[in-house]
């Protein structure tokens, strides 16, 4: 008798923690996607904004891998220099 009373209790641990690890997660969830940190869709204008800054971003970022190339490295295996004289 003392062996079935044991393994309900065991049984009714388990799902007790089971069901405090499903509201901790419920919880993290909702705070996550509804709480503090999310937001509602952003409305036309708001997306239009976003996209101009976006562009202007992007525009930005090719200008200056105009400007600054990059240094190749030389062919040579054992020569790990980026700026390697040309052979």
């Amino acid at each position: 008798m003392d062996l079935v009373s044991s393994f309900a209790w065991i049984i009714i641990l388990t799902l007790i923690l089971t069901a405090l690890g499903v509201l901790v997660m419920l919880l993290i969830t909702l705070k996550y996607y509804w709480g503090t940190r999310g937001t509602p869709p952003a409305t036309g204008a708001e997306r239009r904004r976003q996209k101009q800054e976006e562009l202007k971003l992007r525009a930005k970022q090719i200008e200056h891998s105009r400007k600054h190339r990059w240094e190749t490295r030389s062919s040579d295996f054992f020569d790990n220099r980026k700026n390697a004289p040309k052979k």
